[in-house]
């Protein structure tokens, strides 16, 4: 029978033990550092190294979290003896992110495995096959693939598939969000995302106002879809939820092993999912409802959470009012003592005595008196919790059956062998004496023997050979008990331990490519934009936003090359099966004659130049991560010129090797989100139609919105623009190559005054910013 793993979060030691008691074959959890959820209960180092010795006892896996950005200080100073202790513990595998992390931990630390975390945003084959190639075991697709694309990953690359099956969704393509980190300062990045986009916003267009939680999505359920994912070849089914309790990742660990056998064992004639555990998985935790996410869809407003986007509970009957200060419920599920109902005006109460279905209760009601009858909902099933918690949480301990054969006989050691399925280990304790008063009794012995406490042990046959008249102490049984069992330990633990050896030279080298002196280009959107930027002769490149209509881009092509300048083509921030073909369709805006050079934003659109043979230089952009050198490393081997980090400060941009072969966004409106999901289509519908339009958030800042209709997917601005060009001589001085204006949707008089500013700073004139602007992270950085 094929094996298919069930994944579940752990925030803690505690958790990882309920779900490993529910059925989860192998659990991910962060250590003390590098995590992508560095609010939650993460392990400490003793912690971690017991969870793996902890997991491998009982027949399961352990995998850690590495799946931030690092900085070069720490990928230098501290990562490598972070992950030595775990990986001489027998660590099953790594998360991560940074490229610079993969091919530094797959150089030091060869055979342990890495898994490709969804944050890498791996959308093509041709990026899994390189990440296969470059030492990546396990690639964890991104929520937004859909079962064909996720059958196409495990078909080109043969590598595991582990795709998200429950829990929360973002809005944005894991790796592509910057909101937190701008708003707030708080990366989702480096592990600390503040979730602003859980929060109301209000979304305008087309003279329509629509407001809600535009950004927050259902929790994903993929029960009813397990039969299609694991026919399309994934191997490991990811639970979200490392800051949840672990209630729910024990009940989700067990629902999942539960259809997930009954469909490898019965066959989709066989499978059925019951409503009454969906109705458990939504009182455990939900927003507002669950969604089957992209699985068969690419977006839509189903499956989004716009009225109740931080709810978790399940409809339970009607509420209608009684006296003016009471409510009377007729409930259409049983309810129990402790339960908590949410009221028609947002308040809380827990009941005090169980309802059965179709019972009436009465409350106190305090709120606004209402005439028609209204939705109850249960927000919190105090039964479930405490089954749960009774079950998985406080009984938590898995035991490991043990077979013992013990020997004692006078004049010789006592002895005591064990057998755990093809293990063995043994142990010899005192000399055993001749009986002076009572000798020792097998009833006695095995009482002793058998008491093993809080270990992973306990005796399924324990055989006693007993010679008459023979006597040992207590405690020199209970030594022998514990010998034998740390021995035991050791044994099963031995086949995982590492012995690290240090790797040759790791050193980082980047030389320079440029070697023109300090460049300025300028990216438009527009061909109004694309006219004002030609007028400036100090602008030596010129990116143009490809969205899919190859006559405009050949009309500005021609207008840049006429007036002697670079043309290149600002290619798609995401691209995926059916893109990627749109963008072959209009190879003639790729050849040479029309495009002098790209700006990349994914590796999939890099490896799909150079397979159809495009040479022309690429340019990666700042969503092509390079916090650290290692990183750049990775990408200056590929691409000839990079784009500088916007989330490191002055200082850490310094300090980067590859700075001078960065060019530095000095203005434009950052985006903070690219997202499948599409808000026209969310409040009304699909135009098919891209444009500018406005969302505003609950302090009333504004954020342009951009659908790109061709690619499908919604661009995210920031509320204010970013302005350097006040510091470009100290950009000059951390060594970038050069620096980029970019524009959305100004104006052609916006596009012509930040121009004049930046080719004044570049030739070291005094500007001054005038307007609302920020800085980003050039001086803050993030944590």
């Amino acid at each position: 029978m094929r094996q298919i793993e069930v994944l579940a979060p752990a925030g803690s030691f505690e958790t990882m033990k309920a779900a490993y008691k529910a059925g989860a074959d192998a659990v991910y959890m962060g250590g003390p550092m590098f995590g992508a959820r560095a609010y939650a209960d993460n392990a400490d180092m003793e912690q971690m190294l017991s969870a793996i010795d902890y997991a491998h006892l009982h027949g399961r896996k352990l995998y850690m979290t590495v799946n931030t950005l690092l900085k070069n200080i720490e990928i230098e100073r501290q990562l490598t003896e972070y992950i030595r202790p775990f990986y001489e513990q027998g660590l099953d595998a790594v998360i991560v992110q940074d490229l610079g992390v993969m091919t530094l931990i797959h150089t030091l630390f060869p055979d342990m495995a890495i898994h490709a975390s969804t944050q890498m945003t791996v959308c093509g084959t041709q990026y899994g096959e390189w990440l296969r190639d470059h030492g990546a075991s396990r690639i964890v697709t991104p929520r937004e693939l859909d079962l064909s694309e996720i059958a196409n990953m495990k078909r080109r690359t043969g590598v595991e598939i582990e795709t998200f099956v429950h829990g929360a969704l973002c809005y944005c393509y894991s790796g592509q969000c910057l909101m937190s980190s701008m708003i707030g300062g708080r990366s989702g990045n480096r592990g600390r995302c503040a979730q602003p986009c859980r929060l109301p916003w209000t979304f305008q267009a087309d003279h329509k106002s629509s407001s809600g939680y535009l950004l927050s999505p259902k929790d994903l359920c993929s029960l009813s879809l397990l039969p299609d994912l694991i026919d399309a070849g994934v191997d490991s089914l990811k639970i979200e939820g490392r800051m949840k309790k672990p209630e729910y990742a024990a009940l989700t660990a067990y629902l999942y092993r539960k259809y997930t056998d009954m469909y490898l064992t019965g066959g989709r004639e066989n499978y059925h999912v019951d409503k009454e555990d969906i109705h458990q998985l939504m009182d455990l935790y939900n927003r507002g409802g669950f969604t089957d996410g992209y699985f068969n869809r690419h977006n839509g407003g189903g499956m989004m959470s716009v009225h109740r986007p931080n709810h978790s509970g399940v409809y339970i009957g009607q509420g209608s009012m009684g006296r003016k200060d009471e409510i009377i419920i007729q409930a259409e599920e049983a309810l129990g003592t402790g339960d908590v109902l949410e009221l028609p005006d947002g308040q809380s109460v827990k009941i005090d005595r169980n309802v059965a279905v179709g019972g009436r209760l009465k409350l106190q009601y305090a709120g606004k008196p209402f005439k028609q009858p209204c939705r109850i909902m249960r927000t919190r099933n105090e039964s479930l919790i405490r089954s749960v918690t009774e079950q998985y949480v406080k009984n938590s301990d898995l035991k490991e059956k043990l077979y013992g054969y013990v020997s004692i006989s006078k004049d010789l050691p006592a002895r005591i062998d064990l057998y755990h399925e093809d293990d063995h280990a043994a142990a010899e304790g005192a000399l055993v004496q001749a009986a002076e008063k009572r000798p020792l009794e097998k009833e006695e012995i095995c009482k002793r023997l058998m008491k093993t406490g809080g270990t992973a042990f306990e005796f399924e046959n324990l055989e006693i050979s007993l010679d008459e008249g023979c006597y040992m102490t207590v405690q020199e049984l209970n030594q022998l008990r514990r010998k034998a069992l740390e021995e035991m330990e050791q044994v099963m633990l031995k086949p995982y331990r590492r012995i690290w050896q240090p790797s040759p030279d790791t050193s980082v080298h980047i030389d320079k490519k440029t070697e023109s002196g300090f460049e300025v280009s300028v990216l438009v959107s527009s061909k109004e934009q694309a006219k004002v930027a030609v007028e400036f002769e100090e602008i030596s490149r010129i990116y143009f936003n490809y969205e899919g209509n190859k006559e405009l881009v050949l009309e500005i092509s021609e207008l840049v090359h006429r007036a002697g300048k670079l043309f290149y083509l600002a290619m798609p921030y995401i691209l995926r099966k059916d893109t990627d073909a749109l963008c072959l369709a209009h190879k003639q805006i790729l050849c040479r004659n029309v495009t002098d050079g790209f700006l990349i934003r994914n590796m999939e659109t890099l490896l799909m130049l150079r397979r159809e043979g495009f040479d022309q230089p690429c340019i990666s952009d700042y969503n092509m991560y390079c916090m650290n050198d290692r990183a750049s490393q990775v990408y200056t081997q590929m691409v000839d010129q990079i784009t500088l980090p916007a989330e490191l400060n002055r200082k850490e941009l310094a300090g980067l090797l590859a700075s001078g072969n960065g060019e530095m966004i000095v203005y434009g409106y950052q985006p903070l989100m690219v997202s499948a999901q599409c808000l026209l289509k969310t409040t009304g519908k699909c135009t098919e139609k891209p444009g500018y339009y406005e969302l505003e958030d609950r302090k009333h800042k504004k954020f342009q919105v951009h659908n790109v209709c061709a690619f499908c997917y919604n661009l995210i601005y920031n509320s204010v623009p970013l302005y350097l060009m006040d510091v470009v001589s100290e950009v000059m001085q951390i060594g970038a190559a050069g620096m980029r204006l970019q524009f959305t949707g100004e104006t052609a008089e916006t596009v012509r005054r930040m121009i004049s500013d930046g080719v004044r700073a570049a030739k070291g004139e005094h500007v001054t910013a005038a307007g609302d602007f920020t800085k980003g992270h050039y001086k803050r950085g993030v944590e």
